[in-house]
């Protein structure tokens, strides 16, 4: 009991000294123009309006090859899985009967060109009808056709990649004997890929060839990848009423694979030069929106019109320009007309007391 004199005359000075201390910072915040305020400078920027869908990834080329005539497999000229090359031979059948029938076909196409050769000699001596000069002819071309035809064949037994791809698995063995159109193995490029998605067909008038994507997956969440719109269906999809567009994604590393399901961002707008403000900014009031801008370390409420959102930023088309300084934290404590000191944010103090 003997010590509370003591506290007291230690709690009161204190007291007194935090009442001083809080007299201190309002008569401070009076001098600098009022009550504090965060507050950002507007600035133009690039805004994108993006259209969001999903699709799939198709091969821009894709083939089961097949032989167009049977024969015995003889060789096997890549291995499953493997990058080939255009013109690179895949499969080869044998070729021996068809050989020696190209040889019996030259044979008499040299036949022919050595008797077309003696009729046209005899023909200009006066010795040879115009009828037998003719039929020498025919011959010869008869016989050189048949050649073509069976070189042409003689070329069919070589099954070789017609163009640059991935080859897929083949179930084959040097020996099978294949028939005419049976599959063989599947060949894709890999280099290009198309991708399919539609939109609503609200969106028609907004899609144009040449537009680029963004495309994002499931196997490969961190990556994204481009592309630009190659085609725009001709007609609108009945049942759902939506448009199928396809566009064009470059893969160089080769890691998508059709059939993969992605995300899409389609890119329909973009403006250079718009005026965006942070949500908070924002102070409804019923349909209307308002913000708080500071002139003169005085606050002015304006009513603005907004347009689309990008993130936690707001695009701003009417009620302020560039340049003007909008508060974005303590409007609740401010009414209009009230004096304010702004306080910018670290990156533009050095210009805001320089200005």
């Amino acid at each position: 009991m003997k010590s509370l004199p003591i506290l007291a005359k230690y709690f009161i000075p204190s007291a007194i000294l935090m009442a001083s201390l809080s007299l201190g910072l309002s008569a401070q915040a009076h001098a600098q123009g009022g009550l504090p305020a965060e507050v950002i400078k507007v600035k133009t920027q690039e805004l994108n309006s993006y259209l969001e869908a999903v699709g799939s990834l198709k091969a821009n080329q894709s083939v089961v090859l097949s032989p167009e005539l049977s024969g015995r497999l003889e060789k096997i000229g890549f291995e499953d899985g493997a990058t080939v090359k255009q013109g690179q031979v895949l499969f080869a059948l044998n070729d021996a009967s068809h050989k020696a029938q190209l040889q019996e076909a030259q044979a008499r196409v040299r036949l022919s060109q050595v008797e077309f050769k003696r009729i046209n000699k005899l023909f200009k001596q006066g010795a040879a009808s115009e009828t037998d000069l003719d039929s020498a002819k025919a011959n010869l071309n008869i016989n050189q056709a048949q050649a073509d035809y069976t070189r042409a064949q003689l070329e069919k037994l070589s099954i070789k990649a017609p163009f640059d791809g991935v080859i897929g698995i083949h179930n084959l063995s040097t020996g099978d004997y294949l028939t005419t159109g049976e599959a063989l193995v599947e060949l894709v490029d890999l280099g290009t890929l198309n991708f399919d998605f539609y939109l609503p067909e609200t969106y028609l008038s907004q899609v144009k060839v040449g537009q680029t994507i963004e495309i994002k997956t499931s196997a490969f969440p961190q990556r994204s990848f481009n592309g630009s719109v190659i085609a725009i269906a001709p007609k609108i999809e009945e049942k759902g009423r939506s448009l199928l567009v396809r566009a064009q994604v470059a893969n160089p590393d080769q890691i998508l694979r059709p059939g993969l399901f992605a995300s899409v961002k389609l890119l329909v707008k973009s403006q250079q030069n718009a005026l965006l403000l942070p949500e908070q900014a924002l102070i409804p009031q019923g349909n209307q929106y308002f913000v708080m801008t500071v002139m003169d370390n005085a606050v002015a409420q304006v009513p603005v019109t907004i347009g689309q959102r990008q993130g936690a930023l707001v695009e701003i088309t009417s009620g302020v320009k560039a340049d003007d300084v909008v508060i974005t934290a303590g409007q609740l404590k401010l009414q209009h007309g009230a004096p304010v000191t702004p306080l910018f944010p670290p990156s533009e103090e050095a210009t805001a007391a320089a200005q």
